[in-house]
């Protein structure tokens, strides 16, 4: 069964990708996962029009290069789940402002293959846009970073900013040359 499903998810792809261009892509195939099976392309800002940037552009995401290539902020490992999907561990291995656990296990792709492991959600099921309640939550999360000293509301936009950005300037201050975007231009292209 999941041999056909795959192989009709992949035929869906083919000819989205013939005839609807690669945006259009990206974005069925993150639609057609149900969070058990990783990814390899995700679109970050699906829906970017709002009044704050009403002209940026959708991000593509290779989740694919971000979970296989040594691709952490010292550049000497690849990312464990958690650097993203931060709510996919023990409370016990919540660092710094994180304040919600939802898994007992810390998330890898080994776990997320066992029959009885949860489907991991989509940054935009708690990080939603400006003005968006998340479904199962009471409002978009919120911080008070250490050296800021009002509270920060985690939109999707905010997240994506201050953890995409924050490691791709710490691999910049490694290596000068890297791709790892650090400009609104750079994410955000147009095509």
């Amino acid at each position: 069964m999941k041999i056909l499903l795959a192989c009709g998810a992949a035929s869906v792809l083919a000819a989205v990708a013939l005839f609807g261009g690669t945006r259009t892509t990206l974005a069925v195939g993150a639609l057609l996962f149900d969070g058990k099976v990783q990814p390899k392309e995700v679109v970050l800002n699906k829906t970017p029009k709002t009044a704050k940037s009403p002209d940026k552009f959708p991000v593509p995401f290779s989740h694919e290069n971000h979970a296989a290539k040594n691709y952490s902020a010292d550049m000497k490992s690849v990312l464990g789940c958690a650097e993203c999907h931060h709510t996919d561990q023990p409370k016990a291995a919540l660092k710094g402002v994180l304040k919600t656990a939802e898994r007992d296990e810390l998330l890898t792709a080994a776990l997320l293959e066992k029959p009885d492991a949860k489907p991991v959600k989509s940054c935009a099921a708690c990080h939603t846009q400006e003005g968006v309640k998340p479904a199962g939550l009471a409002a978009i999360p919120e911080v008070t970073y250490p050296e800021e000293s009002d509270p920060t509301i985690l939109t999707n936009g905010e997240a994506y900013h201050r953890n995409c950005i924050t490691c791709h300037e710490s691999v910049k201050k490694l290596k000068a040359d890297t791709k790892a975007p650090t400009t609104c231009a750079s994410c955000h292209v147009a095509k």
